[in-house]
């Protein structure tokens, strides 16, 4: 990975128009279908990446990432793009970079037993990592997390969005049950916000003189609710995500996540395009 960061203390909307053709995803559209993480055929496996467009080892671990999410080679994934803010400070600064995202690597790094964080790292249901860029390690790692029993169900749909200019939410309905036990706490029920076909033109730092395009980049995550560890319990939520008018609807994919608060392995997830084509 590139520049290893100094080891860290680990305490530490769019108007969207339903155009010709288009079809808003949600009840009417069809829900998502079912998708516990890990152990089943056709259970997606939740990727994160950890990157940044001041690194110049991060775009091939994009690159990996974008080809993942579309072409099916390792069967179904849900990719999460972080741009973290710790290289905001070596020549160029991210536009989609943030603290928030930094830290939760750090929550990684503490849990995977490393003693600091790096770029491009990619992890995998939460539960083991690598560099982004090494796809047959990244693919063998899949497979593992894919062999895992299911421990939790995800369901959502998406509401017509509210409000209007830049006070647009987008409203998610989840669903969400817990198969089985698979920690001492009780599981968080998280929704991420992606936008993807994204584009930069790098005016400096060690990708200067390059157009760097970015998918699945993390837009908004917001925690929906605590389920309960119990097996067979099961709880529905709501939250408001918060869109911006300039990201296209077409580009927008709503991701729901199971994890555990303390290991922080993902025992569940599903995603739903903003519009289905």
């Amino acid at each position: 990975m590139s520049k290893l960061r100094q080891a860290v203390p680990v305490t530490a909307l769019l108007a969207i128009v339903v155009a010709s053709g288009w079809v808003l995803a949600g009840a009417a559209a069809g829900q998502s279908a079912a998708a516990p993480a890990g152990g089943q055929a056709g259970a997606p496996v939740v990727i994160e990446l950890f990157t940044s467009q001041g690194c110049s080892s991060c775009p091939p671990a994009d690159r990996v990432l974008s080809e993942l999410g579309h072409d099916g080679s390792a069967g179904p994934v849900i990719p999460l793009a972080y741009h973290v803010d710790y290289w905001d400070h070596l020549g160029w600064s991210d536009p989609f970079s943030s603290k928030r995202w930094s830290e939760r690597q750090e929550g990684y790094a503490h849990t995977l037993g490393h003693d600091g964080v790096a770029t491009p790292e990619l992890v995998i249901d939460g539960r083991s990592d690598c560099v982004g860029s090494r796809r047959d390690e990244v693919l063998s790692k899949i497979a593992a997390a894919r062999a895992q029993e299911p421990a939790a169900r995800v369901d959502l749909s998406l509401g017509a969005p509210t409000g209007g200019g830049r006070h647009q939410k987008l409203p998610v309905k989840v669903s969400a049950q817990t198969l089985r036990q698979t920690g001492n706490a009780d599981p968080e029920v998280w929704v991420a916000l992606t936008q993807s076909g994204l584009s930069t033109a790098v005016k400096s730092g060690e990708n200067a003189s390059t157009t760097l395009r970015d998918d699945y980049v993390v837009r908004r995550l917001q925690k929906a609710f605590k389920l309960s560890k119990s097996a067979g319990a099961q709880r529905d939520g709501e939250v408001d995500l918060e869109l911006d008018p300039s990201w296209p609807p077409a580009a927008l994919t709503v991701v729901a996540f199971v994890q555990d608060p303390k290991s922080l392995a993902i025992v569940g997830g599903a995603s739903s395009p903003v519009v289905k084509p």
